[in-house]
């Protein structure tokens, strides 16, 4: 019993987290289309997939580093915890580096592969 109840603790958790993003990417598509029209709203959707990617990758490493840290945590003398800690937060380090040389150098030729045309890869870019 103890065991369902932790299950659909963890899952309603992780849903409404969920729904607060999609509620995030839903009032940003509002204010993008009534500030920009069409075009800002077709950028918009042209550049959610590799901010998906992004939150994705950044999602991994948080997660998957937090569990490693708390089943290290567990051992004999716990400092294995303490090593998964820093190995986490370099990797983050290291993804959120590359992620923001690839939106600095990157943005216009990852544009064209997304889709966006002359009309929109001004703002796709941004």
């Amino acid at each position: 019993m103890e065991l369902r109840r932790d299950f659909l603790k963890y899952v309603s958790l992780n849903v409404i987290g969920m729904i607060g993003i999609s509620c995030y990417i839903l009032a940003d598509t509002f204010f993008v289309a009534k500030a920009l029209g069409a075009t800002g709203l077709a950028a918009l959707n042209f550049s959610i997939s590799f901010f998906s990617v992004m939150q994705g990758c950044g999602l991994m490493i948080g997660i998957g580093g937090a569990t490693d840290f708390s089943l290290r945590r567990q051992e004999a003398d716990g400092k294995n915890g303490d090593i998964s800690f820093v190995h986490t937060v370099m990797l983050g380090s290291i993804a959120a580096a590359l992620f923001l040389l690839i939106g600095i150098f990157l943005a216009e030729p990852l544009g064209r592969i997304l889709g966006a045309d002359a009309t929109t890869l001004p703002y796709t870019k941004v």
